[in-house]
C-alpha cells in the first residue's frame, strides 16, 4: 500500500494525494510546495502521511518538493497584490474585442509564468483573440476559465442569510445536489428569495437536514389525517419535526394541542380495544345490524329449503309419477292401492296438477297429438265425449293393461 499526504490547494477545496518524498513530520495544517502539472503550487497539509488503497489514487503520484518558508508568501502576496489593476486592463481589451464576458477574478501561479483570469457568460464565448492580446500585454501565459454562479460564490466568498460565511467558500469541498422537493420535505416557504443562496441557486444547506426530516416525518402522521388523542379525536394540522411532536385540532372544542407520536399510538391503541370489545358484546350498531342480517338470511334460506324438499318429493316419488301416468292415459282402473296413504292424499288434495307433474320430469311419458287424423281424438284424455261419439270412426281399442314395474327409491 502507498504512503501518501493529503494536500488541499484551497480551504474548500477536494484533497489530492502526494508523495511525501521523505519530508518527516508533516502534520495537518502545514503548508508545502508541490510539484503540479502546470508548476510548483502553495498547498496546505489535510492529512497527515498514511497508507490508502491503491484504488484511491487517481493518476500519477506527484511528490512534495519541500516546506513553504515565509518568502515564498511575500512573493505570492506581491504577485497578487496588482489584482485589481489586472482586471481593469482585462475589462478593457474585453470591450475593445466586444466579448459577453464579466471578470470575476485574477491569479497569478506561484512562480509567477501564468496569469489565470476567472469570468462568466451566458454562453460559450470565443476568446482566442483576447488571449493572445492580454498575452502581448502581460507577456506571460495566459489562461481564460469560465465558471458558473455557485463558483464565482466559492472564489470570492461572503455571507450567507444565516450570518455565517458561505459554505462552499470555508469547508464545503463539493457542491451539495439540492432540489426543491428538500425545501417542501421540510416545510419551507417557496419563495426564491427565502430559499436561495448569494449565488441565487437553491442554499446548500438545505441538504444538511433532508434525511433528518424524511426520517422523522415518516414515525409521524401525516398533516390533514385524523387521529385519536387523550383529549379525543382530531385532525393534524402541523407537524413540528424539531421537537417530534404532533398539533392537533380536537373536533370537539376545536382547540389546536400537541401530542406526542406515543400518546396518540396509545389512545388509538386504547380505543380500538374498546370498540373491539363492544363489538364481541353486540352492542353496537354495526353488530345488531350484521345480527339481523343473518337471521334474515337464516329464514330465507330455510324456506326455500322447504319449498324446494316438498317440490322434490311430490315430483321425484316413482309411485306418484306412475299413478299420474295411468291418469293421464284415462285407465278405468289404475292401481291405486299400490300406493301408500300420502301418495293417495298429495294426488286427491292436487288434482290440478296432475297433468302438470308429469311434464316437468322427464320420466314421465307424454302423449302427443297427431296431426291430420281426426279418428283418435278419443284415445286422448281431455277430449269432451260429445266429440267422440261424433266421430265416424270406429272406437279405439281398449288398450292392455300396465304391469308396475318395482323401481328402487
Amino acid at each position: 500500500m502507498p504512503f501518501v499526504v493529503g494536500i488541499r490547494f484551497k480551504d474548500s477545496g477536494k484533497t489530492y494525494y502526494f508523495d511525501p518524498n521523505g519530508i518527516e513530520a508533516l502534520v495537518q495544517g502545514d503548508h508545502v510546495i508541490v510539484e503540479t502539472v502546470r508548476g510548483p503550487e502553495l498547498a496546505k497539509v489535510a492529512h497527515a502521511p498514511r497508507l490508502v488503497d491503491p484504488e484511491e489514487i487517481v493518476g500519477e503520484l506527484k511528490p512534495v518538493l519541500r516546506r513553504a518558508e515565509p518568502i515564498d508568501f511575500e512573493r505570492l502576496t506581491q504577485l497578487n497584490s496588482r489584482q485589481d489593476e489586472l482586471l481593469a486592463r482585462c475589462a478593457e481589451k474585453i470591450q475593445e474585442h466586444g466579448l459577453p464576458m464579466r471578470l470575476v477574478k485574477a491569479e497569478y501561479s506561484f512562480d509567477g509564468s501564468r496569469l489565470t483570469f476567472y469570468f462568466t457568460a451566458e454562453k460559450r464565448v470565443d476568446f482566442r483573440a483576447l488571449v493572445r492580446d492580454l498575452a502581448r500585454t502581460f507577456r506571460t501565459r495566459i489562461e481564460l476559465r469560465q465558471i458558473g454562479p455557485r463558483d464565482e460564490a466559492k472564489l470570492l466568498g461572503g455571507i450567507g442569510p444565516c450570518g455565517r460565511l458561505l459554505c462552499c467558500a470555508t469547508f464545503l469541498p463539493d457542491y451539495a445536489r439540492v432540489s426543491i422537493k428538500m425545501a417542501k420535505d421540510q416545510d419551507l416557504p417557496l419563495n426564491p428569495t427565502k430559499i436561495s443562496g448569494v449565488c441565487g441557486r437553491l442554499l446548500c444547506c438545505l441538504s444538511y437536514e433532508h434525511e433528518q426530516y424524511v426520517t422523522v416525518k415518516s414515525r409521524m402522521p401525516r398533516k390533514g389525517t385524523w387521529v385519536q388523542t387523550p383529549d379525543g379525536p382530531g385532525e393534524v394540522v402541523g407537524v413540528n419535526v424539531l421537537r417530534e411532536t404532533v398539533i392537533v385540532a380536537l373536533a370537539s372544542t376545536g382547540l389546536q394541542e400537541e401530542f406526542l407520536p406515543a400518546q396518540i399510538q396509545e389512545a388509538t391503541r386504547h380505543i380500538g380495544e374498546v370498540a373491539r370489545s363492544r363489538n364481541a358484546e353486540g352492542i353496537t350498531p354495526a353488530a345488531r345490524m350484521r345480527a339481523e342480517r343473518q337471521e334474515r338470511r337464516t329464514d330465507q334460506s330455510q324456506g326455500r329449503q322447504g319449498e324446494k324438499r316438498l317440490l322434490r318429493d311430490s315430483i321425484n316419488n316413482p309411485d306418484v309419477l306412475e299413478a299420474l301416468a295411468w291418469l293421464e292415459e284415462s285407465v278405468e282402473d289404475p292401481p291405486l292401492d299400490l300406493l301408500d296413504e300420502d301418495d293417495l292424499d298429495l294426488l286427491s288434495a292436487e288434482p290440478s296438477d296432475s297433468r302438470a307433474a308429469p311434464d316437468r320430469s322427464p320420466a314421465a311419458p307424454q302423449a302427443k297429438r297427431p296431426s291430420g287424423r281426426t279418428g283418435d281424438l278419443a284415445a286422448f284424455p281431455g277430449e269432451s265425449a260429445s266429440q267422440s261419439s261424433a266421430s265416424p270412426s270406429p272406437a279405439a281399442p281398449q288398450r292392455p293393461r300396465r304391469r308396475r314395474r318395482h323401481r328402487n327409491t
